[in-house]
């Protein structure tokens, strides 16, 4: 055999040898689904007459992606026309309209986390990633709140709590009404498990 044909047949191997190991570790991932019958995200917009106004987002859906030894990432999707609102009909329409969250324009709220580890599931820690917000999409950091059980998001909730600035989301209407922070809080289930075969 020829050094030229060895040489391709060692390439060949080499790449065969990589694409069963690249598709073996990601055999190995999992994605879990979210279960959207059990999570829920609320917000909390604070205004200059010392009054919260809550509301919340029951339309949560989303999956988690990885492996226990491999880090896992958090994919969260709200659709924010389903928003109930705590208080007063009036902040409701402020909060529902184009000048603030602008529901109909922009229904979709997506937080997409980076790479996290197992342990911050049970013990809680810094949560980064990508908010999605009106159609724009900027760095936050969130938190992940300790764990009340051993089997985060099935045998209690994966909570998740953050502030953002509702100015860099282009919310710059009624300043003088509401301040700037908007806090936001997820809780997440996962679906159960499918009984092994």
């Amino acid at each position: 055999m020829s050094c030229a044909r060895s040489g391709a047949l060692l390439v060949l191997l080499i790449a065969a040898w990589s694409m069963a190991n690249h598709a073996r570790g990601q055999a190995t991932d999992s994605a879990i689904a979210i279960d959207a019958g059990q999570s829920s995200a609320r917000f909390v917009v604070h205004t200059r007459i010392s009054m919260r106004a809550e509301g919340s987002m029951p339309q949560v859906s989303g999956e988690l992606l990885g492996t226990p030894a491999g880090g896992w990432q958090v994919l969260v999707y709200v659709d924010g026309r389903g928003l109930l609102f705590d208080g007063p009909r009036w902040m409701e329409r402020i909060t529902r309209s184009d000048a603030f969250l602008a529901v109909d324009r922009y229904p979709g709220i997506h937080f997409h986390s980076g790479k996290f580890a197992d342990a911050a599931l049970r013990d809680g820690g810094a949560l980064n990633g990508d908010l999605t917000l009106r159609g724009k999409t900027l760095p936050v950091s969130f938190q992940l709140l300790p764990s009340t059980c051993a089997r985060p998001g099935r045998d209690c909730d994966i909570q998740v709590q953050g502030t953002i600035s509702r100015h860099a989301f282009g919310m710059n209407a009624y300043r003088t009404l509401v301040k700037d922070d908007v806090e936001f809080q997820i809780r997440v289930r996962l679906q159960a498990e499918a009984p092994p075969s």
